[in-house]
């Protein structure tokens, strides 16, 4: 099948549930480098094809030679993976909706025509992230050792923050003002709560206002803040997000606002 034959089904394909498969690469023992430069275009022409596609996923060099350990004495010798005066040089990982369309990818590879052989698999299931662990991921990791460069990993184009602004700086724009007066802030998961699409989490965190938030001068004081934060995903991502927060509770321990001017306050002293 050609490339351009199998561009035509891409939109069929893209319709159901694709595995991944690996295609083992070999090729001949005395294969050198004037045969890889003569297939090298064709392979990168179909290697783009398959990505624009959506069906590449990753590809690696297989290392050659290695050391096999045998017996009881534990022999050690270094030998090549070699099968039939052919050795495994790289695998590619390729999407596909069965092993015949994997298959079908493998008839591709421009190494059939220089004595190669491409083997396929099917490789098993990676275990999928779940909702818990993207919403731990980006307090515990992200936030807590401000890694803000991999918000993109969690947070989507959809999502709307303060203001309109979406996407990552949409909702960058209010955490890092926080992280801003408090430099030294650290987030703390206390409970997560998990229900389709959504996880419900309960957090405080604690810092020193040592920096102006939002316009107020600093005050120098210890602060902490508890909330209960909804949130929405859809691909392993936020697109929504509900917070309700002790904001009036932050605004007296940093002075702002007169601790006896709150009947009933019971506002923990440091």
């Amino acid at each position: 099948m050609s490339i351009v034959a199998f561009s035509q089904k891409k939109e069929l394909i893209k319709t159901e549930k694709m595995k991944e498969y690996i295609l083992l690469i070999r090729l001949p023992i005395g294969y050198g480098p004037t045969q890889a430069q003569a297939v090298r275009t064709q392979w990168t022409t179909l290697t783009d094809q398959w990505k624009a596609d959506g069906i590449f996923v990753t590809s690696f060099i297989a290392p050659t030679d290695g050391y096999v350990v045998t017996g009881k004495d534990r022999n050690v010798a270094k030998k090549s993976i070699v099968s039939n005066n052919t050795k495994v040089i790289s695998n590619i990982i390729v999407k596909a909706t069965d092993i015949e369309q994997a298959t079908k990818l493998a008839q591709q590879c421009p190494i059939l025509n220089q004595g190669g052989t491409v083997e396929v698999r099917e490789t098993q299931p990676r275990p999928e992230t779940t909702n818990k662990e993207i919403i731990r991921n980006l307090y515990e990791n992200i936030l807590n050792n401000r890694k803000i460069e991999l918000l993109n990993d969690v947070i989507s184009p959809d999502y709307v923050g303060i203001g309109g602004v979406k996407g990552v700086a949409g909702f960058s724009s209010t955490v890092l003002s926080v992280i801003a007066g408090f430099p030294d802030i650290e987030w703390t998961i206390e409970d997560m709560v998990s229900e389709g699409d959504k996880i419900i989490v309960r957090w405080h965190w604690n810092g020193t206002n040592t920096a102006p938030f939002r316009g107020i001068p600093a005050s120098n004081k210890k602060v902490t803040d508890n909330a209960i934060v909804i949130y929405q995903l859809k691909d392993g991502k936020v697109t929504n997000a509900w917070l309700q927060g002790d904001r009036l509770g932050v605004l007296t321990q940093i002075s702002l606002i007169p601790e006896g001017l709150i009947p009933g306050s019971q506002l923990k002293k440091e």
